[in-house]
């Protein structure tokens, strides 16, 4: 681990670019029984669920219906139900906690670590009304939706030239993720500068979406050593519980520093050091790719 010291925070001690790898990748000293258990315990599982993961998404896809995601998820994917809360409110004032969940003309700032996170965007918000942008790396936005972020997550930025102005969001639910790119879902990256030209015109709200994914190897910091189908096994055939937990913050106004603090307030460590941005990730990527702790 010390060989990527220079990826790791000094204030906070974290590394947020370092993959987590999935249990049964970790039992490297015998590969035959690594070898056994996916063939004599995973593979069934997988083709027993796959027929019917591909009928539920097929549905979801052409529908939009959360109904049926939250089907994927709880019964294909093995989550629980979302924990969701807000500060000061009791989890019995379900008017209240209501009244906080994402609606339309909201901008909520979030983090991001995993390709399932768009489709927890759109089921938290109870619509398929939603909008991700995400900036890159000059503060230009570019829109994505659940689906189209998959694939942002596992490295391919979207072909589609920067949005020019965000007003024409205001009758969705808009999701902005701030940092640009993945981390390991253990801190926040620093925030990327905007270009000054997106207002946000016509947003009535402005909240903050902390979300805590578990466990945490189905992360995606850096995407390499893992393709999309092979993550799709791991999800369909994992046995261990998987919960997603959300807290949601209002705000007066697009002020970045207490939107910031409030990610640490849940746990999310506050990385302000501008080596491990979009830059410093790529240069992490090029490193461990030559120097793989796996060797």
């Amino acid at each position: 681990m010390e060989k990527f010291s220079t990826w790791r925070d000094k204030a906070t001690g974290i590394s947020p670019f370092m993959p987590h790898q999935f249990p049964i990748s970790q039992n490297r000293q015998n590969k035959l029984i690594t070898t056994l258990q996916i063939i004599l315990i995973k593979t069934p599982i997988f083709i027993l669920k796959f027929p019917s993961f591909i009928l539920l998404t097929l549905l979801y896809y052409i529908t939009g219906s959360t109904s049926l995601l939250n089907l994927i998820f709880k019964f294909i994917f093995g989550f629980n139900d979302v924990n969701y809360s807000v500060d000061g409110i009791k989890r019995s004032q379900l008017d209240k906690l209501q009244s906080y969940k994402p609606k339309i003309g909201d901008l909520i700032v979030t983090n991001y670590s995993s390709p399932l996170d768009g489709f927890i965007f759109n089921l938290i918000s109870g619509t398929s009304s939603i909008i991700i942008l995400i900036p890159d790396k000059k503060g230009d936005l570019y829109q994505y939706t659940p689906w189209s972020l998959i694939s942002h997550c596992f490295g391919k930025n979207s072909n589609n030239r920067p949005i020019e102005e965000t007003s024409k969001f205001k009758h969705k639910i808009v999701f902005l993720l701030l940092e640009g790119t993945t981390s390991n879902n253990q801190s926040i990256l620093p925030f990327i500068k905007l270009n000054p030209k997106y207002t946000f015109d016509g947003i009535s709200s402005i909240k903050s979406m902390v979300l805590k994914f578990s466990p945490n190897y189905f992360t995606i910091p850096i995407p390499i050593n893992i393709s999309k189908f092979y993550y799709l096994f791991e999800l369909l055939t994992d046995f261990k519980s998987k919960t997603f937990k959300i807290k949601i913050y209002k705000f007066d106004n697009f002020n970045l520093v207490d939107i910031r603090k409030s990610f640490e307030l849940n746990s999310l460590a506050l990385i302000n050091n501008k080596d491990l941005s979009i830059d410093g990730k790529e240069d992490f990527i090029k490193y461990y790719l030559n120097h793989d702790i796996k060797k």
